[in-house]
């Protein structure tokens, strides 16, 4: 694949899936998280969070997704690695910037535990990553899923109106979709691809829903999800460490 070849079929994969399930993932957090308020208005550094966050989307391992074959035939596994970066930077670039101790500790909790996990795997491909068998690494990845869930709310706030209401949608959506993909069953990748887009679409919104109903219950704070995130990481991490044995 030449070049100019390249750089179109990156665009395209950039369009879809990237764009076409986060724009969706987030339209479903928008209408369940009950995200209020326009916000602040679009600016450049909101404006890159945002395309971070789809080109995030597009390396999420769903089913036949474009993005495994790339750069040419044969296929080149989507990175982990650079999946954590993207997300990471388009929630850093989009919020302000206010890093507590708290904060610091959810985006830990996210992240560290899929870093364990391709450890193990001896590979930053995330669709090695979330195929790793055995019950006592699926178990590993249910636990990494729920930490990531629990620290979303701290990390990009449905709430958060200094935030355009778009682009808190999409800092929910973007992490609760790589949760969907760690969280899924065995045989995942065998599905058509239809089918695991409307259930990881149809999960992100049960999930905006219950953050909402949650939220309420605790008043708008995050500090106890925050706190929660960081016991179920170490458990994945602990779990993963005894899968090594």
């Amino acid at each position: 694949m030449d070049a100019l070849g390249l750089f179109a079929a990156v665009v395209a994969v950039t369009l879809f899936p990237g764009g076409v399930y986060a724009c969706a993932a987030a339209g479903g957090a928008v209408v369940a998280g009950g995200v209020r308020g326009a916000g602040s208005r679009w600016t450049p550094a909101a404006l890159g969070a945002a395309a971070l966050l789809i080109f995030a989307a597009a390396l999420v391992p769903l089913p036949q997704s474009p993005a495994t074959e790339l750069p040419g035939p044969g296929g080149a596994p989507t990175n982990l690695l650079a999946a954590l970066l993207l997300i990471g930077g388009g929630i850093a670039l989009g919020t302000a910037p206010r890093w507590s101790r708290l904060r610091v500790s959810a985006a830990m909790a996210a992240v560290v535990p899929l870093l364990v996990l391709a450890a193990q795997a001896a590979t930053l491909s995330f669709p090695v990553v979330v195929g790793l068998p055995g019950p006592r690494l699926a178990a590993a990845r249910a636990l990494a899923a729920g930490a990531i869930l629990l620290a979303v709310p701290a990390l990009g706030g449905l709430r958060d109106e200094s935030v355009p209401r778009g682009l808190r949608a999409l800092q929910v959506a973007v992490p609760a979709l790589v949760a969907a993909v760690l969280l899924a069953p065995p045989g995942w990748s065998n599905i058509p691809a239809a089918a695991a887009a409307a259930l990881s679409l149809a999960g992100i919104a049960v999930y905006a829903g219950v953050l909402r109903t949650v939220l309420w219950a605790l008043r708008g704070h995050t500090a106890p999800l925050a706190i929660a995130s960081v016991p179920a990481a170490i458990a994945s991490i602990v779990v993963t460490a005894l899968a090594s044995r």
